[in-house]
């Protein structure tokens, strides 16, 4: 299973926004940026607030054996 960062890269590359336009569009500078991703350290509100700077929605589930979704 991949990581939150890198479905964020992901998004990223199919958004096709750089590193520094996220950082931009995200006010931060692009060396923290990049040193977080490099960490895999972000709170789940900086994952929120990056992503729909990407013009995404973020969705996090809960998936029972049973394959329910909470």
């Amino acid at each position: 299973m991949i990581n939150l960062t890198e479905k964020l890269k992901i998004a990223m590359i199919k958004q096709n926004v750089t590193q520094q336009q996220l950082a931009e569009r995200t006010e931060q500078k692009q060396p923290n940026l990049s040193a977080k991703m490099v960490a895999n350290n972000f709170k789940l509100s900086e994952y929120q607030r990056l992503v729909e700077a990407l013009g995404c929605r973020l969705e996090i589930n809960i998936v029972l054996p049973n394959g329910e979704k909470l």
